[in-house]
C-alpha cells in the first residue's frame, strides 16, 4: 500500500508540472522496471490523463486504428512529432528519447542507405523492390525526393488501406515508380522477383513459424545476387517494459542467434546469412542473400 501511494504521489507531481522534465526519464524508466504485475492496471489509472491518443504513449495503449505500430505512429516517430499542447508536449518529447524509439528512426536512415547502395550499382539498370508492412513509405518518399529519376522501382505491400492511401497521398508525385498491394502478407504471393526485398518492423509481430514460411516464400521470389533484409527488435530491448505498460505495446523479440536459425530453416545456405544492426543495436536485421 505505501509503495501505491508513492506511485501516485509521484506521478501527481508529474501532471502538476504537465509531464516529465529531462531529469524524470531514468526515474520514470527504473519505476516501471520496477513494477509488478498487480501494480500495471494501478499505473494506467493515475496516467489515464495522458493515455489518450493525444500523445505517442496514448495513441500506442489506445489503438485507434486498432492495432500497435500502425503507420501513422511510425510517422509521428520519424517526423519526431510533439503534439503542441503543453498538456502532451513533455510526455512526446520524453517518448522521443527513448531507445526503442530512436533506433526505430534509425532504421529509416539505414533503409535510404541501402537503397541509395542499390541505386549506385544499378548503373541505370531497372532494379526490382519489394516492401513488406510498408506503412508510411518515409524511405522511399525521402530516397526518391533525392532521386527521382532512380531506376528502382518498388512495390509496397500493407494489410491497412488507410496506410495504402496515406502513402499514395504522400508519393503521388513518384506513383510512376510504385505500385501498392494492400493484402495479408501471409497470403500474398508476388508475381515478381526482386532484387531487395526489405521489411523493417513487420516481424516484430509474427510468431516464429509464420516467420521462417515467409522468408522460405519471399526467398523463392529472390533474383540470384539479390537480397533480403527482415527487421526484428532484439531481446535486448531497454524500452520493453515502458512499450508495455504505458503502450500496451507486445512484440516478438529474436536474438541474433535466433534469426540465424530462422534462415537456417528456411533453406537459406549458412555462408549467405548474416544479421546487421541499427547503431543502438536494438533493431537486428536478418540479411540473406541469393
Amino acid at each position: 500500500m505505501e509503495k501505491l501511494k508513492g506511485i501516485k504521489a509521484y506521478i501527481d507531481a508529474l501532471h502538476k508540472k504537465n509531464g516529465p522534465d529531462y531529469d524524470d526519464y531514468d526515474t520514470i524508466v527504473s519505476l516501471l522496471e520496477k513494477t509488478g504485475p498487480e501494480e500495471i492496471d494501478f499505473i494506467r489509472e493515475q496516467l489515464k490523463p495522458v493515455l489518450n491518443p493525444n500523445t505517442l504513449f496514448g495513441f500506442s495503449y489506445t489503438k485507434p486504428f486498432g492495432y500497435n505500430g500502425d503507420f501513422f505512429i511510425i510517422e509521428k516517430m520519424y517526423q519526431q512529432y510533439v503534439n503542441p499542447d503543453k498538456k502532451y508536449s513533455k510526455w512526446d518529447q520524453f517518448a522521443h528519447r527513448l531507445p526503442v524509439v530512436i533506433a526505430v528512426v534509425n532504421r529509416k536512415k539505414l533503409a535510404i542507405q541501402i537503397l541509395q547502395d542499390y541505386h549506385n550499382r544499378a548503373a541505370g539498370i531497372e532494379k526490382k523492390v519489394l516492401i513488406l508492412g510498408s506503412g508510411p513509405v518515409s524511405e522511399v518518399f525521402e530516397f526518391l525526393s533525392e532521386n527521382p529519376e532512380s531506376p528502382l522501382q518498388f512495390d509496397l505491400l500493407d494489410l491497412d488501406d488507410r496506410a495504402i492511401k496515406y502513402a499514395k497521398d504522400k508519393t503521388r508525385k513518384f506513383q510512376h515508380k510504385l505500385t501498392f498491394y494492400n493484402k495479408n502478407v501471409i497470403r500474398f504471393t508476388p508475381e515478381n522477383s526482386y532484387d531487395l526485398i526489405w521489411s523493417a518492423g513487420l516481424f516484430d509481430y509474427f510468431k516464429d513459424k509464420h516467420f521462417v514460411f515467409l522468408l522460405k516464400k519471399f526467398y523463392q521470389h529472390l533474383n540470384q545476387g539479390g537480397e533480403i533484409m527482415f527487421g526484428n527488435l532484439n531481446v535486448e530491448n531497454p524500452s520493453r517494459k515502458i512499450m508495455e505498460i504505458l503502450g500496451d505495446w507486445f512484440l516478438y523479440y529474436r536474438s541474433e542467434e535466433d534469426l540465424i536459425k530462422f534462415a537456417i530453416q528456411a533453406g537459406v545456405p549458412e555462408d549467405k546469412i548474416e544479421v546487421t544492426r541499427e547503431p543502438l543495436g536494438i533493431n537486428l536485421f536478418l540479411r540473406v542473400r541469393k
